[in-house]
């Protein structure tokens, strides 16, 4: 299973996240839930993956209709089935309490 990490792809919102690569607006997205926490914070987060770029990213959760911010990067995955593998059990973990962690834990260590 090859993923590997994307450095220093951070952007403010998702609307500059979609202005840096116009595949992203287009692209069919594997949402994967609006309820991933920190400890000890009351932020949520949305974690989505983008068929066309293979890019997970996460990004604090914004009220509708603002746009979500503070998009990050985490990994690019080169197929749904390799997601799914990686991440098998998130629904399971995505509401815990301490959520990002299950999910740093899954992801290559560079990317934590």
């Amino acid at each position: 299973m090859t993923v590997s990490t994307a450095p220093s792809s951070f952007y403010v919102d998702e609307l500059a996240f979609h202005r840096a690569d116009p595949r992203r607006r287009t692209s069919d997205e594997i949402d994967l839930g609006a309820t991933w926490r920190a400890a000890g914070s009351d932020d949520a987060w949305r974690l989505a993956w983008l068929r066309d770029t293979g890019e997970l990213y996460l990004c604090l959760a914004g009220g509708y209709p603002a746009p979500s911010s503070q998009v990050t990067v985490l990994a690019v995955i080169p197929s749904e089935r390799t997601l799914d593998q990686l991440l098998v059990g998130w629904r399971q973990h995505s509401t815990d309490e301490d959520s990002l962690a299950w999910l740093r834990s899954r992801l290559p260590r560079v990317a934590a």
